[in-house]
């Protein structure tokens, strides 16, 4: 019989410290020298929303790649977390410090990331700095509000639906409470084909209203051009969010570094949380930091 390759594999709930809560990811190891057609065949194999392949870098501690079941993606945060939690399960990386350092290559460019550990827990959270942010188009809220299921007055006066960037592009859309999150039903093929034409992948709606004392934001992720109809907890849409709000004032920016705590995943039952440190203020933001933990619920091997 002929020998078939193998690669360990793992699946991650990220954002997460509960088995199926937050957002899942598979997360390929050792995965040099893969070609992207047969990522590709992993990644719908694989069928979650994207998987990450982790390879050496050249140029960084480590390089990862990331699939849809629809194609490739540049950088996305929840396998990120996903792949560091899984390289801490299986004993890859090497954790000298409570605060452990580490560089990753991805094709939008280096990123720093860092384990911290929690010495009450005993458990790691994974904090990924991503770009800058960039403030890009904004939209009529109209068009984008019907293509939700929502009505104008479902959005936040006085604020714009705008794409905002820190890594992958996002259009942020400020609506007036978690009532209004609540109804959303989605265009399927409007809101593919507005992602299509605009300068954004996704669409992350966000309100002022939480569920729990301890968060300061409730969101939902819409990703249908990427074959993702609902993402439970996203980082990316975290980073363009918390961005969002201290760039128009939303959230007090009287201290330095701002935290902000985005609650997600109740509407499709796998609640999350994402911790993200805004460095800046409304004129100017230096950094965006999104932390979060991850608990694995699959380990194996494939073979092709």
């Amino acid at each position: 019989m002929k020998s078939r390759r193998n690669l360990k594999v793992l699946q991650v709930d990220a954002f997460t410290t509960t088995p199926f809560g937050g957002n899942p990811a598979a997360v390929v190891m050792d995965a040099d020298n893969l070609s992207e057609d047969t990522m590709s065949k992993i990644a719908r194999e694989m069928n979650v929303r994207e998987t990450v392949f982790v390879s050496r870098s050249s140029h960084a501690d480590y390089h990862f790649k990331f699939m849809t079941p629809e194609g490739p993606l540049g950088f996305s945060g929840h396998p990120t977390i996903a792949a560091f939690h899984a390289l801490v399960e299986e004993g890859m990386v090497e954790l000298v410090n409570d605060v452990t350092m580490f560089s990753l290559e991805t094709s939008t460019g280096i990123l720093q990331v860092e384990i911290v550990k929690d010495v009450t827990s005993n458990m790691h959270e994974v904090q990924v700095t991503h770009k800058k942010p960039k403030f890009l188009t904004t939209y009529d809220p109209l068009e984008i509000a019907e293509a939700l299921g929502l009505s104008l007055a479902d959005i936040m006066a006085g604020l714009p639906v705008q794409t905002v960037s820190t890594g992958t592009p996002v259009l942020v859309v400020p609506v007036n409470s978690m009532k209004s999150l609540e109804r959303i039903k989605i265009n399927v093929e409007a809101l593919s084909q507005l992602c299509k034409d605009g300068d954004y992948v996704s669409i992350q709606v966000f309100a002022k209203d939480v569920l729990e004392v301890t968060s300061d934001i409730h969101a939902r992720h819409f990703a249908p051009a990427l074959g993702v109809n609902e993402d439970p907890v996203s980082g990316i849409g975290a980073a363009a969010t918390a961005s969002y709000v201290i760039r128009y004032g939303i959230m007090d920016t009287d201290i330095p570094v701002r935290t902000v705590v985005i609650e997600q995943g109740h509407y499709v039952k796998r609640p999350g949380k994402v911790i993200v440190e805004v460095k800046g203020d409304t004129d100017h933001i230096d950094q965006v930091k999104v932390s979060g933990t991850g608990v694995v619920v699959l380990k194996g091997r494939l073979y092709f």
